[in-house]
């Protein structure tokens, strides 16, 4: 499961679903805030997210609102 979403493909989902990209201090990591929540992406190392960072995205997600299995679903298409 991890494997297969990439940050571009989260960066893109967050975007399309309400987050806006707060502005980067000196970090590279980039900060997604909505719906309550904010998402913290790495900016640096491998572009695949860890199944780690899958999970505690989809955690944090699914208390701004949002439904593990649409979230899952929408990533890997």
């Amino acid at each position: 499961m991890a494997s297969e979403i990439t940050r571009r493909q989260m960066e893109r989902w967050l975007l399309a679903n309400g987050f806006a990209l707060k502005a980067g201090k000196r970090t590279s990591h980039r900060q997604f805030h909505g719906h309550g929540v904010t998402v913290t992406l790495p900016g640096h190392g491998p572009p695949d997210l860890t199944k780690k960072h899958v999970g505690m995205i989809v955690r944090l997600l699914e208390a701004g609102g949002f439904e593990r299995t649409t979230i899952l679903d929408a990533l890997k298409n």
